[in-house]
């Protein structure tokens, strides 16, 4: 049960104030926001449609946010659904029934004398919500939020409040044969047919391998996002959008529309007033005030000698405090504050000499993009907590992103999120949310609901200076081009909803934003790398193309999650899994089968299940390593790549370099250095071996770059330095050792080596393997490491004896490194910054360094 006070901040965005007089006391852990994060309780119901019959039933505890499945596997009354594919199976039924939620909470008189509403954040997916017995409103769609008017049916004291949840596959029983018919999916609700009419996170419907990979979609259900019971004053106001219109050191010019509801009892005219703060200095830098008649205003106000909004690497992420206040006279009726950046992007599809491109522009300067895709951090609640987000942009930033896509299979993100991309400079590409699959544009009922959807998430995430641009949706015209669409259906169902619907939104919404309708998109087919953008996966001639902008990539084999967290997920103790014919219960335990052809890496002899995840992590990453350096160093045309995915949408789904569990893999390490300012890269062509350094920082860097021919025994064989100033934004090649290769004599046993210096110190290096990873010999006693406290942290210094093809730092808990899984040589050392990730480390941390395939191991402990 809760007391309800008013709702001047919740989910991290500014919200109207309220008279001090309508405060009431909270009790349990309701914050002033008014959340209801205290006392639920859950039901199966079986009641059908109309009011509901509380009596009789069996009530469990509940969580919301959450989802029904956890709320049952904790009670005792299901099956870890992630355990196995016959429990991931078993499970189905829950999103098959329906259920009720119920709680209380307390309204005292003088909250009676506003207008009340419930808000419900995010519902999976249709409901049914009651106050005190009485209807006051539907859910229908789980990307949207719904805001109930609920002054009708509040009391003084005690109010219940009942959302009935209803199951999914009959709410869509009237739409499945037309579905059928026009769209061909013969799958049931948890396949495509669901993914078309149900609108809900996307990627959780079965398409060839869940993200659960035990075969078989498992669609959450439940209460998913926040509710909470806000008072709304006498105005309230709802929107309050800024644009730049011109930008220049000088000065910039910026437009406020504001748009606000008002009691019936507030008539006549009233002052609205606009102003720009600089958060650190608490200086107000630009106001102007107008008057309004109706509900809307627009104020144009003038910031001289602005701080534009940069985006990480390129310069400060400044931002103001824009405050928008409606009043009568002297009396204050309405209030809202936000954080907003002055920044405009553009995006640029032609060169002035007519050759297309595709890459991004900020206040007039061209952005190298470094980006990566987000998935939804949970499978079946979808979001997680807030400091599972905190983590998890740490370790984005530690990985020198300064991009990340909000695919189009995902979720809505909270404005807590949009907000912190706005405060690090980490850019945001936004795609609404359709889903490599046809849907049903010729439902009336199904396009308006989308119209809605898309329509509220922009006016909701549009002011953040992060957005850099939108995307109609994800592999729609991909499916149409080259996944046989066009041999069984008449036309491209759901391409209006992109062509038109979304895009004629944006338009309208902010137009200062760039659009374009699909990922990817490009010319003669959606993935040609000479016009637009593309998703450049699969077989290694693919990075070879020279993309005009890489929106997905990932390479090689599929990799799991971590053997720490299939035992957090799944119950899992991977050593049970070992010996002779350990590859067959695994198969019949995930319905996964064993991958044999490892052809980066060659670890083809694995053992068992926990040599197998290393081996499948390794392959991945020296493929990912091959690919997106040659996107990076070899691939002039490219404005920027994107990868495929940050993290994992459940502990077996396939590609990502952030398991499920949050622990950083050796891909994501990998990527961070091809990801730095500053790289150094050296392959062979024919019997040549070259040298390449790439700087994409602003500005000019004098540097040093040394390429030493080794033994793995440490003896250099040849030894080079060139003296060079890498200019910015591009690539230069260093050197060419012209006819040099055929001077390898053992190709398992030698290595060349280079490194980049800047100012005496090794910024970037990169060691070319003669031959695949698994026969490069590796000797004992190539690496030593010691570790001292520093700060919250700890300073590790690795320093190489001999040729190690990769150092490897394990630990005992969730921590995150400033690098990891690198290549070492005798002389040089590495100094590593390592920090806690997880407040749950024990009392006695401690870090494992070894060098790949090389006996012995260094274990050290923490200080």
């Amino acid at each position: 049960m809760y007391m309800v006070s008013p709702d001047p901040a919740a989910d991290g965005e500014a919200r109207p104030d309220c008279p001090k007089e309508c405060i009431v006391t909270q009790v349990h852990d309701v914050e002033s926001s008014g959340e209801l994060t205290g006392e639920w309780r859950l039901a199966r119901y079986d009641g059908g449609d109309g009011p509901v019959d509380l009596s009789g039933l069996e009530w469990i505890a509940a969580t919301v946010p959450g989802a029904v499945h956890y709320d049952l596997v904790r009670a005792g009354e299901l099956a870890n659904p992630f355990a196995s594919s016959a429990a991931a199976l078993d499970s189905h039924w829950v999103a098959r029934s329906d259920w009720l939620y119920r709680t209380s909470f307390i309204l005292d008189e003088t909250a009676l004398e506003h207008r009340i509403a419930v808000v419900f954040d995010g519902v999976d997916t249709y409901a049914d919500v009651r106050l005190n017995g009485e209807l006051i409103g539907r859910t229908a769609n789980a990307y949207r939020a719904y805001a109930f008017d609920a002054a009708g049916a509040a009391r003084s004291g005690e109010n219940e409040l009942v959302v009935h949840v209803k199951g999914h596959h009959r709410m869509i029983e009237g739409k499945i044969a037309q579905a059928r018919e026009k769209l061909q999916h013969p799958e049931g609700v948890e396949g495509l047919l669901g993914k078309s009419l149900i609108r809900r996170y996307q990627r959780n419907f079965f398409t060839n391998s869940s993200l659960l990979n035990l075969g078989t979609g498992v669609l959450g259900i439940g209460v998913y996002k926040p509710v909470r019971v806000h008072l709304r004053p006498d105005v309230e106001i709802v929107d309050a959008h800024l644009t730049v219109q011109a930008l220049s050191d000088e000065e910039a010019a910026v437009r406020v529309e504001a748009a606000f509801d008002r009691a019936g009892s507030v008539t006549g005219a009233l002052a609205v007033r606009a102003s720009l703060t600089d958060p650190e200095t608490g200086e107000t830098v630009a106001s102007a005030t107008t008057e309004a008649r109706g509900e809307r205003a627009v104020l144009d106000l003038t910031v001289a000698e602005p701080k534009s909004w940069w985006p990480r690497g390129y310069g400060d992420p400044a931002l103001y405090r824009l405050t928008v206040t409606v009043a009568d006279g002297e009396t204050v009726l309405g209030s809202t504050s936000k954080q907003v950046g002055l920044r405009q992007v553009e995006l640029v599809r032609q060169e002035a000499n007519g050759k297309p491109t595709f890459h991004f522009r900020l206040n007039g300067k061209r952005i190298h993009v470094r980006g990566t895709n987000l998935i939804p951090l949970d499978y079946i609640k979808v979001h997680g907590d807030w400091p599972d987000y905190e983590r998890l942009l740490r370790i984005v930033e530690n990985g020198n992103v300064n991009l990340i896509r909000i695919w189009g299979g995902g979720a809505i993100e909270s404005q807590r999120f949009y907000d912190a991309c706005d405060e690090r400079g980490i850019m945001l590409w936004q795609d609404f949310y359709l889903h490599s699959n046809l849907y049903p544009d010729y439902d009336d009922e199904f396009v308006e609901e989308f119209r809605q959807e898309s329509t509220e998430l922009l006016s909701r995430i549009r002011g953040h200076a992060c957005l850099t641009l939108l995307c109609g949706g994800n592999e729609q015209r991909e499916g149409w081009d080259e996944w046989q669409w066009k041999d069984r259906v008449d036309r491209f169902y759901g391409e209006p909803l992109v062509t038109e619907v979304v895009a004629k939104i944006a338009a309208e919404l902010c137009p200062e934003l760039p659009y374009i309708d699909n990922s990817p998109h490009g010319g003669a087919w959606s993935q040609s790398p000479v016009v637009g953008e593309g998703h450049v996966w699969g077989n290694f001639f693919n990075a070879h193309k020279d993309p005009q902008f890489v929106t997905e990539t990932c390479w090689g084999q599929e990799s799991y999650s971590r053997p720490e967290t299939l035992a957090e997920v799944m119950g899992l103790d991977v050593d049970e899994l070992s010996g002779q014919g350990w590859p067959e219960k695994w198969t019949k335990l995930t319905k996964l089968p064993i991958f044999t052809k490892f052809p980066y890496t060659s670890y083809h002899n694995v053992g068992g299940l926990r040599a197998y995840l290393r081996g499948l992590e390794l392959e991945q990453a020296y493929a990912d390593y091959h690919a997106m350096s040659m996107f990076r160093l070899r691939s002039s045309s490219c404005g920027g790549f994107v990868y495929w995915s940050l993290n994992k949408g459940g502990p077996l789904f396939q590609f990502g370099c952030v398991d499920y569990g949050g622990r950083p893999m050796v891909s994501y390490y990998v990527l961070s250095r091809i990801y730095a300012d500053l790289v150094v890269g050296v392959y062979r062509d024919i019997d040549d071996i070259r040298v390449v350094a790439s700087n994409l920082s602003t500005a000019a860097v004098p540097a040093q770059v040394r390429l030493r021919h080794l033994h793995v025994d440490g003896r250099v064989l040849g030894e080079w330095e060139t003296e060079l100033t890498l200019e910015p934004g591009g690539t230069t090649r260093v050197r060419d050792l012209a006819g040099y290769y055929p001077a390898v004599v053992d190709r398992t046993r030698e290595v060349v080596h280079a490194q980049l210096l800047v100012a005496g110190r090794v910024v970037a290096t990169d060691m070319l393997l003669l031959c695949p990873v698994a026969e490069v010999v590796s000797l004992p006693g190539a690496v030593a490491a010691t570790a001292v406290r520093d700060g919250d942290g700890w300073q590790l210094e690795v320093r190489g004896t001999g040729v190690s093809k990769m150092v490897e730092i394990e630990g005992n808990a969730r921590f995150l490194f400033s690098d990891n899984y690198f290549p070492l040589v005798p002389g040089e050392t590495k100094r590593i910054r390592v920090d806690i990730l997880d407040a749950r480390v024990g009392e006695n941390p401690a870090l494992t360094v070894t060098s790949l395939d090389a006996p012995g191991a260094q274990t050290l402990s923490l200080p």
